[in-house]
């Protein structure tokens, strides 16, 4: 599977449910209300079940928005 960074961005805002145009490269954890504590483990969840993307318990922890969520994906 082909992984850009639209494709993470969309899935990003799926788990939130929000739509896309909410998501840019600096929304970070708390930001908006729909990203607590429990979503940002459903996000990573996601990206395991659905790009086939696992990250360790260290990167999941660094992540603090969307670029490191894309930056660490990508950089697998």
């Amino acid at each position: 599977m082909n992984i850009s960074k639209e494709s993470i961005k969309k899935l990003v805002a799926d788990v939130l449910g929000v739509s896309l145009d909410k998501i840019d490269d600096e929304l970070a954890v708390g930001d908006i209300p729909e990203w607590d504590s429990l979503a940002h483990m459903r996000i990573f969840a996601s990206l395991e079940s659905e790009l086939g993307v696992v990250l360790d318990i260290e990167q999941t922890l660094d992540v603090e928005d969307v670029e490191d969520i894309v930056d660490a994906v990508l950089s697998k």
